[in-house]
């Protein structure tokens, strides 16, 4: 019988010397898992801080300016989807598929891009001017502060006044969202607790003026929110209505912070910076609010008539009320437009349907109207670039070219290949249109079918992010 109790010298090949790890085949250098967000991948080669060579060299296409960029050369063609509703509007959108408030918002949409020819101007100009949020005597006087000072805090302090008079200006258009959001929240929670929100609701004064906001915020901030705080530590709803009330605390915030009280002490601290009296000279905070109350504070949160239909409109297709067949189009129309008011979008976008004495046609412009720099800085050249896509019905897609200064002028016009033989025409006829308008043409370029298909090929502008810090967040 063995001695377990005795040391012994062990035999060999009779223990688990020989027995060795199977070491884990490492991957090659090139191997990359692929970027997925919702899943925890195994460990690869990347290097997230871009250590090696090739990252440090290559632009960072995963990036948030990177994917904008990517976006803008895939997105689908706004001119193509809304040119393919409009001229086909009777076939594609009226046949018996809509409901009766549906039809109506369509057909009112379709009857306000009717137009004459004389009223095509006042009209592309309504729309630029609703585009632009900050216009008007004060604005360009600020404009003009930001393109002199060198004060790191008089410009933070012009942009928190700026800030502060959008919120101000959208007041009653935050006011119906924050009303929504609350709104939809009723779907989400118990009957009893439905009951309260709707009680809650009530008190909420939705005929507020623009810049009185004390009543409503004291409302939102001591009863609606802790109401809503308490119910979710009751019971624990992490879901849903969790992710709402974190939209409402910004939608409250941004609509305090539009009280006109602040807006008048942003003023005041203004006016206490050499570089702002110098172009403001010694306007008071009394005299600045007597202004403010002149100001027609709908056409500065740029409300629009034919604006407000166009987004019924959209609002229509989006929600199936034009068939579940359209509603992708819809949607693709919504990506864009939002797509074109990207921060990393430098440009102005306009985009409108018209149908001028029977013709239909539909337009999307990008302008860039300062090409070369600061239009407000002294001795600057003031040159504007514009890149237009229009379609009329008949004869097809146009895309124009235009570069702008000094009253000359260079344009280049892509027209479809069907009218090549009338190339003669419509060269004389641009020359015509120009001389009547007072443009000097330096150069006019014609060329049948192709042409730039996105902004990007265009506005050099537009890669200038490249140069700066390029994070994905």
């Amino acid at each position: 019988m063995a001695d377990i109790l005795k040391v012994t010298t062990p035999l060999s090949g009779y223990d688990n010397s020989t027995i060795k790890n199977n070491p884990q085949a490492g991957q090659g250098v090139q191997i990359q898992n692929p970027i997925d967000p919702s899943k925890v991948m195994r460990a690869d080669n990347r290097s997230d801080s871009g250590g090696n060579g090739d990252q440090q060299l290559a632009f960072q296409y995963g990036s948030n300016f990177g994917s904008f960029l990517n976006q803008v050369k895939n997105i689908p063609d706004l001119t193509k989807i809304l040119t393919d509703i409009f001229f086909q509007s009777e076939e594609m959108l009226t046949g018996g598929v809509m409901g009766e408030e549906a039809a109506q918002k369509i057909a009112s949409f379709f009857e306000a891009a009717k137009m004459q020819g004389e009223e095509i101007l006042p009209f592309i100009k309504e729309q630029a001017e609703s585009a632009v949020r900050f216009n008007g005597g004060i604005f360009d006087q600020l404009r003009h502060v930001m393109a002199e000072t060198t004060s790191v805090d008089l410009k933070a302090e012009i942009l928190n006044f700026i800030r502060k008079f959008n919120d101000m200006s959208s007041g009653k258009h935050i006011l119906h969202d924050i009303f929504n959001t609350v709104k939809d929240m009723e779907a989400y929670v118990f009957k009893q607790t439905r009951e309260q929100i709707e009680a809650l609701l009530k008190e909420l004064d939705l005929s507020a003026p623009e810049g009185q906001t004390s009543q409503n915020s004291a409302l939102l901030k001591e009863k609606i929110l802790p109401f809503l705080g308490r119910y979710i530590a009751m019971n624990h709803d992490m879901g849903t209505i969790r992710d709402k009330i974190s939209l409402l605390t910004v939608l409250i915030a941004r609509y305090e912070n539009g009280n006109r009280e602040e807006v008048l002490q942003s003023f005041s601290k203004l006016a206490g910076y050499q570089g702002f009296r110098k172009f403001f000279g010694a306007m008071t905070t009394e005299q600045f609010g007597e202004l403010l109350d002149q100001v027609d504070l709908e056409q500065a949160a740029g409300k629009n008539q034919w604006a407000d239909k166009f987004v019924d409109f959209l609002k229509t297709g989006v929600s199936g009320g034009t068939g579940l067949e359209n509603k992708q189009m819809f949607q693709n129309m919504l990506q864009s437009l939002v797509l074109n008011e990207s921060v990393y979008m430098p440009l102005l976008h306009l985009a409108f349907p018209m149908e001028i004495d029977g013709r239909k046609l539909f337009s999307e412009m990008w302008i860039d109207p300062d090409e070369e720099g600061s239009s407000t800085q002294a001795g600057a050249k003031h040159t504007t670039r514009i890149f237009v896509k229009f379609d009329i019905r008949e004869l097809g897609q146009f895309k124009l070219l235009l570069l702008y200064g000094d009253n000359a002028a260079t344009l280049q016009l892509f027209y479809p290949e069907k009218m090549q033989k009338t190339e003669a025409n419509i060269y004389k006829e641009i020359k015509s249109i120009l001389e009547r308008y007072h443009f000097r043409a330096d150069s006019l370029y014609l060329q049948a079918g192709g042409g730039p298909s996105s902004p990007v090929e265009v506005f050099p502008k537009i890669h200038e992010r490249k140069n700066s810090v390029d994070v994905r967040i």
